[in-house]
């Protein structure tokens, strides 16, 4: 479905995504991936990268809370 690989692209497509019935779909895809990138970095070791994903992380949660309570 998706390729862990490419979670940045995933992840900007769910920062862009106006459409608020997309955008839960969006998000939770990009989670996933970030999830298996972490997973395979796990093996490979880039610290750099992990940080970059764990704020990915971080902006997605703050993402969906805003539009919930929005």
């Amino acid at each position: 479905m998706y390729d862990a690989g490419n979670w940045q692209s995933l992840y900007a497509s769910a920062l862009s995504e106006s459409d608020p019935n997309k955008l839960y779909g969006k998000i939770e895809v990009a989670r996933r991936a970030i999830r298996e990138r972490l997973e395979q970095l796990q093996e490979e070791g880039s610290e750099r990268e992990r940080q970059l994903l764990d704020r990915a992380q971080h902006a997605l949660f703050t993402l969906q809370a805003r539009r919930r309570s929005a």
